[in-house]
């Protein structure tokens, strides 16, 4: 694997959620390479950035939320920036796992699962373009999407 020593990360959250990652991070020695901004998506992100990445954020949230969170991503990045959402992407054939998980999101916040085709309008609503989907080899997998 290779690893490029000179990426720098901001690690943009809430209070709690950073107060965490700092836990996790300052031991594995990469203090050096990010920088930490608490914040609300819902009222901005940090500006300039060439990536954004947002995972398992999305499925939190309703359609209106999502919109306005990749809205805000959109004005804040790089010209030739990117929007990353890592995220559980359903099945056309909507397999049993993808229920589940609709259900679970039904069941503990105002969010659900989406498909690409749902992905894609939330996306192009926010004046993104939907680049690529990346599958991994967990339930999850990466969305790329551009300006428009």
């Amino acid at each position: 694997m290779t690893v490029n020593r000179n990426v720098k990360a901001i690690l943009f959250d809430s209070p709690p959620a950073i107060e965490e990652a700092n836990r996790r991070i300052n031991g594995d020695g990469l203090a050096k390479r990010y920088e930490v901004t608490v914040g609300d998506f819902f009222q901005s992100v940090p500006r300039g950035g060439d990536a954004y990445v947002l995972k398992n954020i999305l499925h939190d949230w309703n359609d209106a939320d999502c919109i306005t969170i990749l809205k805000n991503c959109h004005s804040a990045m790089a010209e030739h920036g990117k929007v990353l959402l890592v995220e559980t992407v359903k099945t056309a054939n909507g397999e049993p796992f993808d229920s589940l998980l609709d259900l679970n999101m039904l069941v503990i916040s105002r969010g659900r699962e989406r498909s690409e085709a749902e992905y894609r309008a939330l996306l192009d609503e926010a004046g993104l373009k939907l680049t690529k989907v990346i599958p991994t080899v967990s339930p999850l997998s990466v969305i790329e999407a551009v300006r428009q």
